[in-house]
């Protein structure tokens, strides 16, 4: 009889679910004898491809990917096994208990998010069973062999979410082991990406499970993917009972499917058995009917239930599990990790017998030194890009101001992580220098930059939807595209997946600058299309760093020092960087400082100008773009990035000035290839310029503006340097006929170059 009462209907439907894609014995047959090349149509191989170039970091090997997968080349990297054990440690046993403890049976399910597991609906169908079940993590064999001690978890059914029509079941766990010896942390999880093109048919698969509430096993052999439909897949890889709740993975260890059902032969509308006789559920075990496919939920249709249903789609944990895309997994591990953190430690005491180290305890001390394993412990961090590192091995990547970063005291470190519902809200304040309450001083407002018509084209818009439990934004709001964050905001240009600008209010009267800076934590921002940012992908495995256009340094100010950090950590989203080699934006190894100039204008102007009851700037930051950009992953790197800088002088009137900074490539070969030619010499000078305004605005094609909003006037007019008469270092080029707008870049790299700046008493303020 069959394991789960419920699983006769399930069967049923997808005997009816088979029956119309036709003899699925057969087309098991035909997809067997067939490479993918010959199955799939052409759509459906452009889906394939297009997945591959998310994931994978170049194209090269996206397109070598596809080549052997189409045509049924199945060669693995060696690294294929270690990955697989790393995801089978998410997979665990559902132990199915009644009121007395009594077990009635198993189940299998895996993790998705930190201590949120995915099973059946007819493993857990209901809160009150899944609040009597318990999960279990390394009901395995180790590596000698020898039983392993699982892990035993709780369930914590105040997070219970099912889906009948599609089979599925998300509960979460206890934090810790029913011992309260393992945390759930230290497993991982599976990401859930949604959208097309993880498989195609024809390829291969595998599934992790526990047949029969076995130990956890696995098929590696014989597992093709034969059909696919709107909301399943049926494929060949064996089964038992017990297997309900299974994860379904290609072979870049993701998850494809949640395995529910297998799908009998029949004949004359009964079930058959392996003995060629119709089934007799009365005195015939599953194990004798006679399956000819299995079939599973496909992980596009479970994300797109989670997150169009209003009961849970604003849960913090389910976001978090669905949040996934292809390009965030471009390098990383197929397990993703609470807080980017990897202990080590556990891994190798998961992979080692604990009855071997018992073993081993009764030898002799000299020889038990020998064969006991040496162990170290090591953090991995595994951060928002992918990257996999040692803890501490690499230095945080830093904004221009990193060459003054080992000179700065270190303070205490303040944990004030952003919060997006209450930070992401009023943004840049046009009126941030108007210092008097209730004042309307006009004359010092400066307003955000305005775009040229041919800009406002190219606007990021904002997404016509609710995020953060806010409303909609309204569609001049959308239109404009402006992303508010705490006292910053920024427009992006689509077309580049870059910041136009990014505004920040600074007060350099309430810095916390002695606060030792944690590790960044770039936060993507879903308010825009996530196609409309660089994925935080484009800068794993290269010498890119993700440069910050408003400074986290520029905005560690407020009443105390929780606002600072807050205010600081904010900075760190993918619409306020742009890629900048990593010794350009760490300051690495270049003549003449120009960086740390750069770094420092905001504050050189802030001590030069301020009054008692003034000390505050505007500062406003962009790339140039430009056609000759260098293209990288599908992306184009701005070689130049500008700065204006609104204050009050000495006399309370209002002034503002333009930089200019160039990171210009001298790639000696292959310039694209930032992996390995930047270990060549990589960079011309870098050079900080004082330029004028309105070289700024013919570059850009933005227009910076102060004064009344109804009766804007130019900033340019306030620009000290408008009026020097030597011949400036940014040249103008032609107009383009893609852009409509003047781009520009600088004459030379040369510091004899008119308007280069050596030290800070070269700029020309009032």
């Amino acid at each position: 009889m069959l394991a789960f009462p419920a699983l006769e209907a399930i069967v049923e439907r997808a005997v009816a679910r088979a029956h119309q894609v036709g003899d699925l014995a057969a087309l098991k047959d035909y997809v067997r004898g067939s490479s993918p090349d010959e199955i799939n149509s052409e759509k459906e191989k452009n889906e394939r491809r297009a997945f591959l170039e998310s994931l994978y970091r170049n194209r090269t090997e996206a397109d070598q990917t596809f080549e052997r997968i189409i045509n049924g080349n199945e060669l693995q990297d060696a690294n294929f096994l270690s990955r697989g054990a790393l995801v089978a440690r998410t997979v665990m046993r559902v132990v199915l208990r009644g009121p007395g403890g009594r077990t009635l049976g198993y189940g299998s399910g895996f993790l998705i998010g930190d201590g949120l597991l995915l099973t059946n609906n007819h493993v857990l169908p209901d809160r009150d069973i899944a609040a009597m079940a318990e999960v279990e993590a390394h009901f395995e064999r180790d590596l000698f062999g020898r039983d392993q001690t699982p892990w035993r978890f709780a369930t914590d059914p105040s997070l219970f979410y099912t889906s009948k029509a599609l089979d599925f079941t998300v509960v979460a766990l206890a934090p810790r082991d029913i011992g309260g010896e393992h945390p759930i942390s230290a497993l991982g999880w599976l990401p859930l990406i949604g959208g097309t093109g993880k498989v195609t048919e024809g390829e291969w698969l595998t599934i992790i499970q526990h047949p029969a509430g076995e130990r956890k096993q696995l098929c590696v052999r014989e597992n093709q993917l034969i059909k696919r439909d709107t909301d399943v897949l049926w494929y060949s890889t064996d089964t038992l009972a017990g297997s309900s709740g299974s994860p379904v993975f290609n072979n870049d260890w993701l998850l494809v499917a949640l395995h529910h059902s297998g799908v009998p032969e029949t004949k004359n509308g009964k079930w058959q058995t392996i003995d060629g006789r119709d089934y007799d559920p009365s005195r015939d075990s599953e194990q004798q009917i006679k399956w000819v496919a299995n079939e599973g939920i496909r992980v596009s249709r479970i994300v797109e239930t989670l997150s169009s249903d209003s009961k849970v789609k604003d849960n913090p944990r389910i976001k978090d599990a669905i949040a996934t895309h292809a390009e965030d997994m471009r390098g990383k591990l197929p397990v993703l990790f609470a807080g980017g953190i990897a202990p080590i430690s556990s891994i190798v005491a998961a992979a080692l017998s604990s009855s071997h180290q018992k073993e081993v305890n009764s030898l002799p001390p000299a020889e038990k030194e020998k064969q006991m394993p040496r162990q170290i412990t090591v953090t991995l961090e595994v951060d928002d890009n992918g990257q996999v590192t040692i803890a501490n091995a690499r230095p945080s990547q830093e904004s221009f101001s990193a060459a003054n970063e080992a000179d700065k005291p270190k303070g205490e470190v303040v944990d004030a992580p952003v919060e997006e519902k209450t930070d992401w809200v009023n943004g840049y304040d046009p009126k941030f220098l108007d210092e008097s309450e209730g004042s309307k001083n006009k004359a010092v407002w400066v307003h955000l930059p305005t775009l040229s018509a041919d800009n406002q084209k190219k606007v990021a818009k904002l997404l016509d939807k609710s995020v953060y439990d806010r409303p909609k934004p309204s569609k001049a709001e959308a239109e404009a595209g402006v992303l508010k964050y705490l006292s910053y905001s920024v427009v992006m240009n689509a077309e580049r997946r870059l910041a136009f600008y990014s505004a920040a209010n600074i007060d350099g009267g309430h810095d916390f600058k002695e606060l030792s800076r944690p590790s960044d934590r770039w936060l993507s921002d879903d308010r825009i299309d996530r196609n409309h940012q660089l994925p935080k992908s484009f800068y794993v495995n290269n010498k890119l760093d993700r440069g910050h256009l408003t400074r986290r340094e520029d905005l560690e100010w407020g009443s105390n020092k929780v606002i600072a950090t807050r205010r600081a950590n904010g900075t760190c989203t993918m619409p306020n960087c742009a890629p900048q080699h990593e010794d350009f934006n760490q300051d690495k190894d270049f003549p003449g400082k120009q960086a740390a100039l750069w770094a420092g204008l905001e504050d050189y102007i802030l001590e030069q100008t301020a009054r008692a009851h003034q000390f505050k700037v505007q500062s406003i930051t962009g790339p140039v773009f430009s056609d000759d950009d260098m293209s990288y992953r599908g992306a184009k790197i701005p070689m130049q990035f500008w700065k204006v800088v609104a204050a009050i002088d000495a006399d309370g009137n209002l002034f503002a000035t333009a930089y200019i900074l160039s990171q210009l490539f001298v790639m000696e070969r292959d310039k694209a290839n930032l992996e390995e030619a930047a270990q060549a010499v990589p960079f011309a000078k870098f050079e900080t310029y004082q330029v004028r305004i309105e070289d700024i605005e013919d570059a850009t094609g933005l227009a910076f503006t102060y004064g009344d909003p109804a009766n804007p006037l130019r900033l340019a007019d306030v620009d000290p340097f408008k009026t020097e008469q030597a011949k400036p270092a940014w040249k103008r080029r032609k107009r383009t006929a893609r852009s409509g707008v003047q781009e520009s870049t600088l004459a030379g790299a040369s510091s004899s170059v008119d308007g280069a700046l050596s030290t800070f008493d070269d700029i020309i303020l009032p």
